[in-house]
């Protein structure tokens, strides 16, 4: 990071966050409104917006309605835990939407919106998703839908359910329970288990897919297991990863890891500052 982000006039900043609200944030939702609305945001692509489609969607619109911002929905095929995207029009405006470009192939879905922002030339892509949280071979064979957009102008945003690379092991597996495991290590030839699966986030990394905290030399935070008392492991489940392309514009990289945020779900909310004069 060149600037903290508070020497970058705000008119050169594109704020991007990713956030699980964990089965719709319920009680919580008020509270969680009230955060993201502090939070200067210019896109916001949210995970688990669970059952939002009920009733006309109406929470999907009174959240649009207390942000200020315009809303894309994407229908999960699974549990109800729908995708949606904030976005700030019209400094930020969607050129075109579909809220399942893989045809039906994900657990969940993912979304992919062309947006274009104000002061910059060429739109932008952005990818919208939540990978399966259950099988690694089902991440893997998700990212594939997905590794071709890193030659374009990319935003990939979402609980990808993996670790980044090369980010740590955990001391100890006994700290997840041994009926979990399949949803996070790697099955060797013989059966066992060996170190957590990275084939998906190496895919997208071998793909061109950048990773902000890594490409800043920033210590790696953690997203997640902070609320659960099944995993008791401190990891990065989400991610807003960047094309190639778009790389030389990245300013910042942070999580909200605080007593409030550790309390509204058990992820945390992720924001990449994109400068806008180098997009």
């Amino acid at each position: 990071m060149t600037d903290s982000p508070l020497l970058l006039p705000a008119d050169r900043q594109l704020r991007v966050g990713s956030y699980n609200l964990l089965n719709g944030g319920q009680e919580r939702w008020e509270d969680q409104v009230r955060l993201l609305g502090g939070l200067n945001l210019d896109v916001l692509n949210l995970q688990e917006a669970k059952h939002w489609d009920q009733k006309d969607s109406e929470r999907v619109y009174a959240t649009a309605e207390r942000l200020g911002m315009q809303p894309l929905l994407a229908r999960s095929r699974s549990h109800g835990c729908h995708l949606v995207t904030y976005y700030r029009w019209p400094r930020v405006q969607c050129l075109g939407f579909s809220p399942d470009v893989a045809c039906g192939n994900f657990h969940h879905t993912v979304l992919r919106a062309r947006m274009r922002i104000t002061g910059v030339r060429e739109p932008v892509v952005l990818l919208h998703t939540h990978l399966d949280p259950f099988s690694p071979q089902d991440r893997l064979a998700e990212v594939q839908w997905l590794t071709e957009h890193a030659s374009a102008r990319t935003l990939l945003a979402g609980d990808l359910n993996t670790p980044g690379a090369d980010d740590e092991e955990p001391e100890d597996w006994d700290l997840i329970p041994a009926h979990q495991h399949s949803g996070h290590r790697l099955m060797l030839p013989d059966g066992s288990y060996g170190g957590t699966d990275r084939r998906a986030i190496r895919a997208l990394m071998h793909a061109g897919f950048v990773d902000p905290p890594v490409h800043l030399d920033q210590p790696i935070p953690r997203t997640a297991g902070h609320l659960s008392p099944e995993q008791k492991w401190d990891h990065r489940a989400d991610h807003v990863l960047l094309s190639p392309t778009l790389t030389p514009a990245l300013h910042s990289y942070e999580v909200l890891d605080d007593t409030v945020t550790q309390q509204l779900s058990d992820h945390l909310p992720v924001i990449v500052t994109l400068d806008i004069a180098r997009m």
